[in-house]
């Protein structure tokens, strides 16, 4: 079952990537727990439902246009969870200042959706929050 949810996460961003945001929103359980970067600028706290999540990423796309979000490394790292190193790119609307972040999300699955999401900043956070510290 790890492998096929790494391949659930990486089809994910892929549907992102050719079809946007309705697509990637139908990987998602409309349970959906979600957590930006604590004490990020974007941080709301937890999002509980796919409304909220859609709303932060609505927020994202807003923002930003020629959004690119690529999985660079994806971790079968146990538990149903899968720790994603995601590049991201885009051109701030009002500024036109070129955007770039690097991150990782800690993605927990169950019967096929996404039902939880753990922003980090950077790949060995996310791995020590799944208590595989490098």
């Amino acid at each position: 079952m790890s492998q096929e949810n790494v391949e659930i996460v990486r089809r994910s961003w892929q549907a992102f990537a050719d079809s946007g945001l309705d697509a990637l929103m139908g990987f998602y359980d409309r349970e959906i727990n979600h957590r930006a970067i604590e004490g990020a600028p974007d941080d709301v706290g937890e999002m509980h439902g796919k409304d909220a999540l859609r709303r932060y990423l609505q927020d994202w796309l807003d923002t930003f246009e020629d959004v690119m979000s690529v999985p660079t490394e994806l971790l079968d790292v146990g538990d149903d969870r899968v720790v994603g190193v995601q590049h991201v790119t885009g051109r701030a609307r009002q500024s036109g200042v070129e955007t770039e972040l690097r991150y990782a999300v800690v993605y927990t699955l169950r019967d096929g959706r996404i039902v939880r999401g753990r922003e980090y900043a950077d790949r060995q956070q996310a791995l020590k929050a799944v208590g595989l510290a490098e």
